[in-house]
C-alpha cells in the first residue's frame, strides 16, 4: 500500500510547477532547526519545515522571488532566488540572535505567530527549549521531567519522583520517546532524576492531550525528546559538575555529517564506601547513562543516515546487617535506532526507521535467609515507514506504517519456590493518515486516523483524531481537539518512586484499555511579550486494570486475568490556566489547574468510585527568572497542591491463624483513598553567575530546594502490632542546598 501511495504521489508532484526545497540548519553548529517558517511573501506562498528541518514550497512560478525563513531565537533569513521552470534546492543557515534568550524562548505554548505555526494548529501542545533546564531550581542538578512538573496539568507523586502524571493519568499513560525510541522507565535513583542528560538534549515537545495520529500506543500524553545531532562546524566540549554527578558532551564534524557522545555518572560510590568503612550502614549505589549519535548525508540527493543509541543503568546493593539479609536492585534501559531519510521528490519526504528498546529490572532480596526474587524484562523491535507530502502552502499530508515485535518476561520466586512466570511475545501493527490544512487565513484543521491490530486482541482499533484552531478577534484564538486512544501495555508501579516498576502486556484474557479525549482552549496574546491560555479537558477511560495483590497464580499458566483486576472505568476532567511573560529582566509564568479524576472497579471497594493517589483538586505553580546585571541570574519557583489521597485505617482487630493458632493483629482499611494528606507546598530558589573558565565560558550556581524546609507528607503507615501507636506519617525531603559548575568550550 505504501509503495502504491509513493508512486501516486511522485507522479502527482511531477505534474506541478517548480518546487523550492531544502533543509534549515543552525549557522553555528549545523543542527537542524525544525518547525521553521519558510515564506515567499510576494507570492503569498510558504510552509512549515518539518521536525527534521526539511521544507518544500510548491507551485512557484518563474522569476525572481524574495524568500524569508524565520524561527524563534534566530535572525530571519532574507534572500532572493531565481526560478526558471526547474526545482530549486536551497539549504539555509540561520544565525542566532544576539539577545539574552531567557525564559521567553523556554516555554512557547501555542503562540499565534508564524514561528509558532505548529503550536497554532495543535491543541495541548508546547515546546521547551533546553535552556529551561539550566534556569529552574532543582535538587542536585537540572532535570527535564522534574521541570515539566511545574507546568499546569502535570503533577508529581513525591519529591523523589520524576514520573509524569498528566491530566489525571498515570505515568504509563504518557508515551516517552528519545529520538523516536520508546523508553519504558526513564529514571535514575528511584525517580529522583530522569535519564535525559540535559547536555545532550536538543528539543522537547509535549502533547498533554488529544495528541495527533502520528503517535499511538498510550491513553493520555506524549513526550517527544530529541538529542543533539552534533556540531557540523567544529569540535566542541561542554559539561557540568554537581554534588550528584559529572556529565560531559563532546561533538564535532564527521565528513559532511556530525557526531555526538555524552555521558553522565554519579560519584557517590566512593563516598558511600568511605562512610561504610566507618561502621555506618549505607547502601552502595551508582548510576550512569551514555548517549551517542552519528549523522551522515548520503549522495547529493538529500538522503541522510542517522544512528542513535542510549545506555543507562542503576545499581543498588544494601547489606541489612542481619544474617543473610540484603537488598539488591538493578534496572536500566538500552535503546538504539537507525533512520534513513530519503527524498522521493522535493515535495515528498520519506523516512525508514528501525529501532530497538529494552528495559530490565531485577530485585533480589533476602530476609533471615529467605530469598525473594523479581525479574522483569521488556524488549521491542520496531520498524517505521513514514511519508510527508507537501501538497501546497496550505496542505501537508503525512502517512506511516509501524510494526512492533515485543518480548515480555516477568518471573518471581519466594524462598526459591516459583511464583509468577509470565512470558509473552505479542506483535502490534499500526497505520496512520493525517492531513493538515489551512481552511482560511488563520484557521487550521488537522484530521487524522490511526488503526492498530494487537495480536492478543480480536479486533482492529480505528482511532480518529482532530484539532481545530480558529482566530476570533485580534489576539484571541479558540481551539478544539479530541480523539480515541488505546493502550495494550500495563505498568505496575509503587507510584511514590520508580526502579522496581515492571511492564506486562495484556493478553486475550484482559482487553486493552481505551480513552476518549476532548479538549477546548482559549488563548489571548495582547502582545508578543504576554500570553494567557485556558484549556478545559475531559477524558473518559475504559478497560483499566490494577494489580490484584490477593491473587494466587499457577506459575505454569500465568495469564493477565491472574495478575490484574480488570474492566475498570474512570474519567479525568479539569481546567488549566497558564499566563506567561516572555521578555524583560523579569520573566516567568503562573499556572493553575482545577482538576478531578476518578476510578471504578467492580472488585474494588464494592464497586464504589475512588480517587487515585495522584488526584489533586488544586495545583498552583509560579516560576520566575530575573536578570541582575550582565552576569547574574536569579530564579525561583513555588508550588502548592492539594494533598494526595490515601486509604486510612477504619479499625484494628485480632484473628487467630488456624494453621499456627497464633493471634494476629490486623488493620481494617476504610474506603479506598477516602482521606487526604495535608496540602503540599514548596519554595525553591537559585542563583547563577557567569565566569571565565580557561578559554571557554562557564556558570557557577547555587540552588536551594524547599527553602523553608516544609516537611510535606508522603504516605501513612500503620503498626497493627502496637494498637496504641499513632499512625506514622512519613515525610518528604527537607531543605536541600546544592551547587555546581557548568562549562563549554
Amino acid at each position: 500500500m505504501i509503495r502504491i501511495l509513493v508512486v501516486f504521489l511522485v507522479f502527482t508532484v511531477h505534474a506541478e510547477a517548480a518546487t523550492i526545497a531544502g533543509y534549515v540548519r543552525s549557522a553555528i553548529d549545523g543542527e537542524q532547526v525544525g518547525l521553521s517558517v519558510v515564506a515567499l511573501p510576494d507570492l503569498q506562498l510558504g510552509g512549515l519545515a518539518n521536525e527534521r528541518g526539511y521544507f518544500a514550497v510548491r507551485k512557484v512560478p518563474d522569476g525572481r522571488h524574495l524568500i524569508v525563513v524565520s524561527h524563534i531565537g534566530y535572525q530571519s533569513y532574507r534572500d532572493t532566488i531565481d526560478v526558471a521552470g526547474e526545482d530549486v534546492r536551497l539549504d539555509i543557515r540561520l544565525r542566532s540572535e544576539a539577545i539574552d534568550v531567557g525564559l521567553e524562548t523556554v516555554i512557547t505554548a501555542d503562540r499565534d505567530t508564524e514561528v509558532e505555526q505548529e503550536r497554532t494548529i495543535q491543541t495541548s501542545f508546547l515546546t521547551i527549549e533546553p535552556q529551561l533546564l539550566q534556569q529552574l531550581p532543582a535538587t542536585g542538578e537540572a532535570d527535564l521531567l522534574r521541570s515539566l512538573q511545574l507546568l499546569p496539568g502535570i503533577q508529581s507523586a513525591s519529591d523523589i519522583s520524576s514520573g509524569l502524571y498528566v491530566r489525571g493519568g498515570g505515568p504509563d499513560q504518557t508515551l516517552i520517546l528519545l529520538d523516536d525510541i520508546p523508553l519504558y522507565n526513564p529514571s535514575h535513583a528511584f525517580g529522583f532524576f530522569s535519564t535525559f542528560n540535559p547536555e545532550a538534549v536538543r528539543d522537547i515537545q509535549l502533547y498533554k492531550g488529544a495528541y495527533p495520529a502520528n503517535y499511538g500506543g498510550n491513553l493520555g500524553a506524549v513526550l517527544d525528546v530529541s538529542n543533539r545531532d552534533g556540531n557540523r562546524e567544529q569540535f566542541a566540549v561542554s559539561g557540568g559538575v554537581s554534588l550528584v554527578s559529572t556529565r560531559l558532551l563532546a561533538e564535532g564534524p564527521a565528513g559532511d555529517g556530525s557526531w555526538m557522545v555524552s555521558g553522565r555518572r554519579t560519584y557517590l560510590d566512593p563516598v558511600l564506601a568511605a562512610i561504610r568503612s566507618g561502621g555506618t550502614d549505607v547502601p552502595d549505589y551508582f548510576f550512569y547513562d551514555l548517549n551517542t549519535k552519528i549523522t551522515q548525508p548520503i549522495g547529493e540527493g538529500g538522503d541522510h543516515l542517522l544512528l542513535s543509541a542510549y545506555f543507562g543503568r542503576d545499581d543498588l546493593d544494601f547489606d541489612l546487617g542481619e544474617a543473610e539479609s540484603f537488598f539488591n536492585i538493578r534496572w536500566g534501559n538500552r535503546a538504539a535506532m537507525a533512520r534513513w531519510t530519503h527524498l522521493f521528490d522535493p515535495a515528498l519526504f520519506g523516512e525508514l526507521t528501525i529501532s530497538s528498546s529494552e528495559y530490565e529490572s531485577t530485585t533480589d532480596l533476602s530476609f533471615f535467609d529467605t530469598p525473594i526474587l523479581f525479574q522483569n524484562q521488556i524488549e521491542d523491535l520496531t520498524l517505521n515507514a513514514d511519508l510527508e507530502y507537501f501538497r501546497g502552502s496550505q496542505n501537508t499530508i503525512t502517512t506511516g506504517l509501524r510494526a512492533t515485535k515485543y518480548n515480555f518476561e516477568f518471573v518471581s520466586s519466594f524462598n526459591q519456590k516459583p511464583g509468577v512466570d509470565l512470558h509473552e511475545s505479542p506483535t502490534l501493527l499500526e497505520l496512520y493518515l493525517q492531513d493538515d490544512v489551512q481552511l482560511s487565513t488563520g484557521t487550521h484543521l488537522r484530521l487524522g486516523v490511526r488503526a492498530s491490530r494487537f495480536s492478543e486482541a480480536d479486533d482492529v482499533a480505528v482511532m480518529p483524531r482532530f484539532s481545530l484552531s480558529q482566530p476570533v478577534a485580534d489576539g484571541w484564538r479558540v481551539k478544539l481537539g479530541g480523539g480515541l486512544y488505546r493502550q495494550q501495555l500495563q505498568l505496575v508501579t509503587t507510584e511514590g518512586f520508580s526502579g522496581g516498576d515492571f511492564w506486562v502486556p495484556l493478553d486475550e484474557t484482559v482487553g486493552p484499555a481505551s480513552s476518549r479525549q476532548i479538549v477546548a482552549g482559549l488563548e489571548w496574546e495582547p502582545t508578543r511579550n504576554y500570553k494567557v491560555t485556558m484549556e478545559a479537558y475531559y477524558t473518559d477511560l475504559d478497560g483499566l486494570v490494577i494489580i490484584d495483590n490477593n491473587s494466587t497464580v499457577d506459575n505454569n499458566s500465568t495469564r493477565s486475568e491472574d495478575v490484574f483486576k480488570s474492566d475498570g472505568r474512570g474519567h479525568a476532567t479539569g481546567i488549566e490556566w497558564f499566563a506567561e511573560k516572555r521578555t524583560g529582566r523579569l520573566r516567568g509564568w503562573v499556572g493553575y489547574t482545577l482538576g478531578s479524576t476518578r476510578r471504578t472497579f467492580d472488585e474494588v471497594d464494592g464497586g464504589r468510585s475512588f480517587a487515585p493517589k495522584y488526584d489533586r483538586r488544586h495545583d498552583v505553580s509560579v516560576v520566575s527568572s530575573y536578570r541582575l546585571g550582565s552576569k547574574w541570574r536569579l530564579g525561583g519557583s513555588f508550588v502548592y497542591a492539594t494533598g494526595q489521597a490515601f486509604t486510612p485505617a477504619a479499625a484494628r482487630y485480632t484473628l487467630t491463624n488456624p494453621a499456627t493458632q497464633v493471634r494476629e493483629d490486623l488493620v481494617l482499611a476504610a474506603r479506598r483513598n477516602s482521606a487526604r494528606l495535608l496540602p503540599y507546598h514548596r519554595l525553591d530558589l537559585s542563583a547563577r553567575r557567569q565566569i571565565g573558565f580557561f578559554d571557554g565560558d562557564a556558570e557557577v550556581y547555587l540552588q536551594i530546594f524547599n527553602v523553608y524546609s516544609r516537611r510535606n507528607e508522603w504516605f501513612v503507615q500503620y503498626d497493627a502490632d502496637s494498637p496504641d501507636t499513632e499512625p506514622e506519617v512519613v515525610k518528604q525531603l527537607p531543605v536541600v542546598p546544592t551547587f555546581g559548575l557548568e562549562f563549554a568550550f
